[in-house]
């Protein structure tokens, strides 16, 4: 179980997760004849392996958060089965299907694969390996009795990483104890926790809001304080949970919070917005003035007119429920008008990925060692899929070599007779002999198996 070291374990709540996947392994394929009385010629027989399960990701609604997948984060699906004489194939590994939040990003080396929005989305995360092929498959007019069959071709395994954010309409910011989550559980079924001290809510809560026939999501989002964006207080985990809403409502206490009165507290908050992330600056924020019940709300109303002129002010007590109609008849209002092309969309923050072999073609290098290195994801899946106990299947990957041109391109890089090199998980020692083109005889290729784990593509 992966060790998670802040408080939303506790809390039931984790938005990010590292997971380790992998694929099924396809089935080998089968090298047999058929040896039957009476029936001469019999010809190759051997079935194909079975494909490799493959991991799917489906986004539910019925899930909030990725504490169940984090908490058990290796992920394999079934191998397929091999093939077997008489041209019976192998069966199908069965494909595993994990379930997620809506809202939930994959990543890749920090490249996005996917993002889950909508229930029932499904994606194919992890591909299985193809089965491989039986001799049957290898039988020409000039070789009607092929002893070549191949190894089923790994799955995909690599380490992925899930990000959720949370996907509502509207959101709701402001300092700690600004009244967000007493809003919240005024107009919606949603139960937050609710007390009078700072940092009550530990992860964000979501609520549907039902009004005047209308419905929307709201998150209320934990306190921010200045500073959110660089980490201070629990604001940077989750300023990313509004990102995707369309409208921000900002609740401002009369009390304002510690030093800060509340003029100078609406600054703070809209800063550390901007800060975290340029699109939010951008979007419609609804300043609204709770806690109207209190003696100074009246005073700090006036206040607030003065400073921000050019904007509307809404004047609450989500306790009592003075004055929320008419802040949700505006939020319905403005929802229709928001274009999704104007949204975060969470693609533009994808980091660049790393450095990959090529998937056509193949690279030659040199390490430390003095072997040459030929990387390429077909070549590399060519030689896990190469039965190295079949003669035939040696003289078949040096033709294979010599027709895309490995050979060549080794010779150009500087390789010399008797050099190693090195493709997958395998050395070879290399020669510039050409392969063999009548009856198939063992290769002249002499290999030794690399101590790496060899790691799909």
């Amino acid at each position: 179980m992966t060790k998670i070291q802040d408080h939303r374990v506790a809390a039931g709540f984790i938005d990010t997760a590292r997971i380790y996947l992998k694929a099924g392994l396809g089935g080998n394929g089968a090298c047999s004849f058929r040896r039957e009385k009476y029936i001469p010629y019999g010809g190759p027989d051997g079935g194909h392996g079975g494909r490799g399960g493959s991991i799917w990701f489906e986004a539910s609604a019925n899930i909030t958060t990725l504490a169940e997948i984090a908490c058990h984060p290796h992920i394999t699906a079934s191998d397929g089965s091999p093939g077997k004489g008489n041209r019976k194939d192998g069966a199908y590994g069965e494909d595993k299907t994990l379930y997620v939040p809506c809202g939930t990003l994959v990543k890749r080396d920090g490249v996005m694969l996917v993002d889950l929005k909508v229930h029932g989305q499904r994606f194919m995360v992890a591909k299985g390996g193809r089965g491989g092929r039986g001799n049957t498959a290898f039988k020409t007019r000039f070789n009607t009795a092929p002893k070549i069959s191949e190894n089923g071709e790994p799955g995909e395994d690599f380490e992925a990483r899930l990000e959720l954010s949370v996907l509502a309409d509207v959101g709701f910011v402001g300092l700690p104890n600004a009244g967000k989550s007493t809003l919240l559980a005024a107009i919606s079924a949603a139960r937050p926790k609710i007390a009078d001290y700072p940092f009550t809510t530990l992860n964000p809560n979501i609520g549907i809001v039902t009004h005047k026939g209308k419905s929307f999501a709201a998150a209320d989002i934990p306190g921010l304080i200045e500073g959110a964006h660089d980490g201070k207080g629990l604001g940077v985990m989750f300023l990313k949970h509004i990102l995707r809403t369309k409208i921000l409502i900002h609740l401002v206490d009369p009390r304002g919070y510690g030093d800060l009165k509340p003029e100078k507290a609406v600054r703070v908050i809209e800063k550390e917005l901007k800060d975290y992330h340029p699109l939010l600056a951008k979007k419609t924020i609804i300043l609204v003035l709770n806690k109207a019940d209190l003696p100074e709300a009246g005073k700090v109303l006036e206040t607030l007119e003065k400073k921000f002129k050019k904007r509307d002010i809404f004047v609450i007590s989500a306790a009592t429920g003075k004055g929320v109609t008419k802040l949700l008849d505006r939020v319905i209002k403005l929802l229709p008008l928001v274009k999704t092309e104007d949204l975060y969309q969470a693609s533009a923050d994808a980091t660049p990925a790393a450095i990959k072999p090529p998937a056509q073609g193949f690279r030659i290098t040199l390490d430390s060692e003095g072997v040459y290195i030929a990387s390429g994801i077909k070549i590399e899946k060519l030689i896990a899929m190469t039965n190295f106990t079949q003669t035939d299947s040696w003289d078949r990957l040096h033709r294979v070599f010599r027709t895309i041109g490995l050979d060549k391109a080794l010779k150009k890089a500087g390789a010399m007779p008797g050099d190693m090199v090195r493709v997958g998980a395998r050395e070879f020692q290399w020669t510039d002999a050409a392969p063999p083109q009548g009856r198939p005889t063992k290769f002249a290729y002499k290999y030794r198996k690399f101590d790496v784990e060899f790691g799909g593509n």
